[in-house]
């Protein structure tokens, strides 16, 4: 087969973009005999790792459609004509969107697999969107995508859920691929130099009592229950020296963030000398922070997978996490779980974490069993298993198959 793969949302430091880089990583490892085109607009392009034997198809654009399609919806429809065009310049039996935040229009009648990761937007738009206009554009984009799509991925069952709920989509259009962390997040030799100095570029000392959160500096994932929960178990003798460090980039990142807000009330909860925004933390370090916490919290609204939580089992980090979305389903009894819309039930999770050792080593036990349970090598496999779907040449049905990993 030849299959397209737009590959716009490559520079992303969320998670669509890393779900892509790994992907096409895991793509090029597992054996297959598929020939890949890869769409890039000018801007990313120089940052693609494009595998060997694997073509690259360079758009002439105004803008990454990244930081377009995710700030306000405001992307050239200049730009986007020029990458419907480059697609349409290649033969191909599929074209693969691992994200709908980066679709564009696809002409002529090849077939479209479009990967909405999740429902957040139509879920919680107030949380979302900082106008009419932009939630207006998402929706209308979103809507165009499934039109054209003949088949749907996601990556959880939790999000197949919410993507025949809010879009009324049959079951058997939707393909569900989980995600995996990076090789890069194992366990760290807490004896190793370098696990001392990554701590300390990010102002944590070897053997500092703190708990982390990774993710998004946005208003949905909920860190200001996080810090209201902190603040409840903070003050008490036992605990005057555990931390909050919070990982997120609130500087660059595209999409809505809320980081002075949650300054703000970490100096209403007087406890600003206690909470710690790093900013933008790379994977080598992060994998450091992870193995070195009291606990990984993820107080999310809603996740459509939830990759940092895997990425801290597998780094070997208690989680404590909320209870909606796919994290139920991804941990699978791991972590701890708790209402998002319930400070007091948190500060009761991260109070027994802190304070029962026993507990603690269990949790993070559980996390590396469940952990080694997904991995994109795997989630390569059942890709290749989707696209093949479309081989004009296999002349076979399309009957629902059952996804690697639920």
């Amino acid at each position: 087969m030849r299959i397209g793969i737009d590959v716009t949302c490559w520079s992303n430091n969320r998670g669509f973009g890393r779900y892509l880089r790994e992907l096409l990583g895991a793509l090029a490892r597992v054996p297959q005999h598929d020939e890949f085109i890869l769409f890039a607009d000018q801007q990313t392009a120089p940052r693609v790792i494009v595998p060997p034997g694997w073509l690259l198809r360079v758009a002439g654009t105004r803008e990454a459609p990244t930081r377009a399609a995710a700030a306000d919806s405001r992307r050239s429809l200049g730009d986007m004509w020029t990458l419907r065009r480059l697609v349409a310049s290649e033969p191909l039996d599929l074209m693969f969107f691992p994200a709908v935040y980066s679709y564009f229009p696809v002409a002529g009648r090849v077939p479209c697999l479009v990967t909405f990761h999740d429902v957040i937007a139509e879920t919680l738009p107030h949380l979302i969107f900082k106008s009419r206009r932009s939630r207006w554009f998402w929706n209308a984009k979103c809507r165009l995508a499934l039109a054209r799509a003949t088949r749907v991925l996601t990556v959880s069952e939790a999000s197949k859920r919410g993507l025949m709920e809010h879009f009324g989509l049959a079951a058997d259009r939707i393909r569900v691929m989980p995600e995996a962390a990076s090789d890069a997040f194992r366990p760290a030799d807490r004896d190793d130099p370098a696990h001392r100095e990554a701590l300390a570029r990010h102002g944590v000392t070897i053997g500092e009592r703190f708990l982390l959160y990774v993710g998004g500096i946005s208003p949905h994932k909920n860190i200001d229950t996080l810090l209201n929960g902190f603040a409840r178990i903070a003050d008490t003798a036992a605990r005057q020296d555990v931390r909050l460090v919070i990982v997120g980039d609130y500087k660059g990142d595209s999409f809505r963030t809320c980081h002075e807000d949650l300054a703000s009330q970490a100096a209403r909860l007087g406890i600003t000398q206690r909470v710690l925004f790093t900013g933008f933390v790379s994977d080598d370090d992060l994998r450091h922070l992870y193995a070195a916490c009291q606990a990984f919290v993820f107080p999310s609204y809603l996740e459509g997978f939830g990759l940092p939580a895997v990425e801290a089992m597998a780094c070997g980090a208690a989680v404590v996490a909320s209870d909606r979305g796919s994290l139920p389903e991804v941990l699978d009894g791991a972590g701890a779980m708790f209402d998002p819309h319930d400070a007091d039930a948190l500060a009761t999770a991260l109070a027994r974490l802190l304070d029962d050792p026993a507990w603690r080593d269990e949790l993070r036990s559980r996390s590396l069993r469940r952990a080694a349970d997904f991995s994109w090598d795997a989630s390569a496999r059942r890709a290749i298993e989707v696209f093949h779907e479309f081989d004009p040449a296999a002349r076979v049905g399309v009957a629902e198959r059952r996804p690697a990993h639920t």
